[in-house]
């Protein structure tokens, strides 16, 4: 599966480990911020554009339970921690590595600034660290520090192995990077819906408050950043904002199942020779789940462990679609 020296295989498994890390670390901020915007609460579809309601929930719960941000707080550390060692091991292993054939070294390097980055932009927004484009920055940087991890395991490993270059893979190449930045943007998407805490504002499917077409303001949903005074930018966010957020939230979702839907059915039918048939159904799986799980969450009344669910499958068809896009590339040429 891996390339059998010792060196470059302690690589490739501190990557491996490095990967399962990041996804936890992905899936348990998303149960965190879930958590602190009490999606969970008794009032259901009632929290949604009333902002106070989910920040004074947020308070009480402090006030009362102050034990339970010290360990959500403490297991953070820990995970973030742990994949910093880790980082920081496989960027010496890659450079020790660097004169070996198509060893990877900027990658490495490049996701342990990022991480240290990343820590150093919470350490020095403290202060605004309930402002949505703070939290979405946080988002994006887990799920970027997971794809680049990804892509060295896959770089690494010898199951997904790129296919022999045909005009197949030529024609399916631009389709595959499609798809992912169509699976990106609806997962940036869901990320600005979670952090402004508008995933209630449609409590039904396929409607959203009985309607269609419902009252939207996307100009104020998709404001990036307010006036400083405002602690919880939530907090003048308005019901049509949110609706618009979430609105926003469903159409790139619909993008990212009908056409990477399309993509992995006619791998399924065309896949054969190439034996690409098992990447359809790699995509189509991922696909299944995020979308139930994003269904049943909205139709449940959005329970806590599914929400966080369809935090994970988004994290799952975003490595599905770099896994399509790696296997369908050139094989990189072996220097001598």
């Amino acid at each position: 599966m891996f390339r059998n020296k010792s060196r470059p295989a302690r690589f490739f498994r501190t990557a491996l480990a490095a990967v399962c890390f990041a996804f936890v670390a992905v899936v348990f901020g998303a149960y965190v911020r879930l958590t602190e915007a009490e999606l969970g609460c008794p009032a259901g579809p009632a929290c949604a554009g009333r902002a106070q309601a989910p920040l004074a929930a947020r308070q009480a719960t402090a006030a009362r339970t102050p034990a339970k941000r010290a360990w959500k707080d403490m297991v953070s550390r820990y995970i973030a921690g742990a994949l910093g060692l880790l980082l920081i091991r496989l960027a010496v292993l890659g450079w020790q590595l660097r004169r070996r054939p198509n060893q990877q070294v900027l990658i490495p390097a490049l996701t342990l600034f990022l991480v240290f980055g990343l820590t150093a932009l919470g350490v020095a927004t403290v202060d605004f660290q309930y402002k949505p484009i703070v939290m979405m920055i946080q988002i994006l940087g887990g799920l970027l520090v997971l794809a680049l991890l990804w892509w060295i395991v896959l770089r690494e490993q010898r199951l997904f192995r790129s296919v022999t270059a045909s005009s197949l893979t030529r024609r399916l190449r631009p389709r595959a990077v499609f798809a992912l930045l169509l699976g990106v943007l609806a997962i940036v998407l869901g990320g600005w819906s979670m952090v402004n805490y508008a995933v209630l504002a449609c409590p039904d499917f396929p409607t959203c408050q009985g309607e269609y077409l419902p009252v939207m303001d996307l100009v104020d949903g998709l404001t990036l950043w307010r006036e400083v005074g405002i602690e919880y930018e939530a907090d003048s966010l308005g019901l049509p904002a949110a609706t618009a957020i979430h609105f926003a939230h469903r159409v790139g979702a619909l993008l990212a199942l009908l056409y990477p839907g399309w993509l992995a059915l006619h791998l399924l039918r065309v896949g054969h020779e190439e034996n690409l048939c098992r990447y359809g159904l790699l995509v189509l799986l991922m696909l299944s789940f995020a979308t139930a799980l994003g269904v049943m969450a909205v139709v449940g009344g959005l329970a806590l462990p599914t929400a966080v669910g369809h935090s994970a499958a988004a994290a799952l068809l975003l490595m599905s679609l770099i896994t399509l896009y790696h296997v369908l590339r050139p094989r990189p040429i072996e220097r001598k």
